[in-house]
């Protein structure tokens, strides 16, 4: 705090005046004043520059506009000069047609920067497609990209037991589809199944039909020469009485027709009996026909049963299979996979000094800096207009507007 005059000087004045005596009250006054010089003086000491501390201040400070040489001469006489490199100052810029970035500087020479340095690309893989729209970075899933591997272990296991089980649909169908044609037509895996079918039986009824219509035919065609022997028999037995002469030998030749009658009868019968034996054979081939024809179609309707299974149980899969691509999608764009941030590595070495610095304008710049704690900053000057364009989106996509 500045001092104020404390002290009243006393207008001492010569006998035979009285008016200021030398007694204790003016004496006090001259007193308290000598004090109070005293109390200043000590606090002026305490608090002055020390000499080493003066000589290092600065007594004046000099610039040349044309070098932008800054000269400091201090108190103690001595001078240092620093060059402020205002010929490194940019006065122009320009935006070529291969985007490059030339920056004219004061003394005439032109820095040439690369904006592509400024810019990262993105490339798309079989599994995730990169776009570009309107200056925004969008990722996506390719349709059937995502493989079995990319998958969680919970739904690998569930894909799996799928195709195991529907593998195992699949053989037992194939199985009864052999089983069918086994009893069907004959299979070279079963022995003996050659002579077992419905197609060999169906043949074999067809023979025996055949057989037995011929042996009935031809019964039927000899009972009817029985018959016609007979009658002839019978008339000439009438006409014997016609003559007796002829009698005896008539007589005998009605005998030897009535044996060869009853010869013929015999034979009818033989073979009506034969007929009569292929027919239950037929009979009996056609029953085991029919039981193959019935153990076929069970076999077939068990196939056709499990077939439809298999395919059920195969679109229910694939609908299974759907919803755990569309879980995994959703999970995926929500971050759900995203796990915390690891612990930040060692800190590399220090890179080779760079070029001497530009002095530009910095409304508008802004900067990404990870920190110790893992979050994503955004820095920007504090007398921008407005904040960087970067949000992020519903989807949880982070989103960086480049240009208007």
């Amino acid at each position: 705090m500045a001092l104020q005059p404390f002290y009243t000087i006393t207008d001492w004045q010569n006998l035979p005046s009285q008016k200021t005596a030398l007694n204790r009250t003016n004496l006090l006054h001259t007193e308290n004043g000598v004090k109070e010089l005293d109390n200043r003086t000590v606090q002026l000491d305490a608090n002055k520059a020390d000499k080493s501390t003066v000589n290092a201040l600065v007594k004046d400070i000099t610039v040349d506009v044309d070098t932008g040489i800054l000269t400091i001469t201090y108190q103690n006489g001595s001078v240092k000069t620093y060059d402020l490199d205002i010929e490194k100052v940019v006065v122009n810029f320009d935006i070529t047609d291969d985007d490059k970035l030339v920056l004219t500087l004061a003394d005439g020479t032109q820095k040439v920067i690369d904006l592509t340095r400024f810019v990262y690309s993105v490339d798309s893989t079989p599994t995730i497609t990169m776009k570009i729209l309107n200056r925004t970075i969008t990722a996506e899933i390719v349709d059937g990209s995502v493989t079995m591997e990319k998958l969680d272990a919970a739904i690998q296991t569930e894909f799996r037991q799928y195709m195991l089980d529907a593998q195992s649909a699949r053989d037992a169908a194939l199985q009864y589809q052999k089983f069918a044609k086994r009893y069907f037509e004959g299979d070279n895996d079963f022995p003996g199944s050659e002579t077992d079918n419905v197609k060999f039986y169906y043949g074999q009824i067809k023979e025996d039909a055949a057989t037995s219509g011929q042996n009935a035919q031809s019964a039927a065609e000899d009972a009817e020469i029985a018959a016609q022997q007979a009658g002839i028999a019978r008339q000439k037995a009438t006409n014997a009485s016609v003559s007796e002469t002829n009698a005896a030998a008539s007589a005998q030749i009605a005998t030897q027709k009535a044996a060869e009658a009853a010869a013929s009868e015999q034979i009818a019968k033989d073979k009506a009996d034969v007929s009569t034996a292929a027919a239950a054979t037929a009979t009996q081939k056609a029953s085991l026909a029919a039981e193959s024809e019935a153990n076929a179609k069970i076999y077939r309707d068990q196939t056709e049963s499990i077939a439809n299974e298999a395919v059920t149980d195969i679109a229910e899969a694939g609908g299974r299979v759907d919803n755990a691509l569309t879980d995994f999608n959703t999970k995926l764009l929500s971050g759900y996979f995203n796990g915390p941030m690891g612990p930040q590595g060692p800190q590399g070495k220090d890179g080779e000094r760079g070029a001497d610095a530009v002095v530009t304008q910095a409304n508008g710049t802004y900067a990404f800096q990870v920190r110790d704690n893992g979050h994503l900053y955004v820095l920007f000057p504090d007398s921008s207009a407005a904040p960087p364009p970067v949000r992020i989106n519903e989807a949880g996509h982070f989103i960086v507007k480049l240009g208007g």
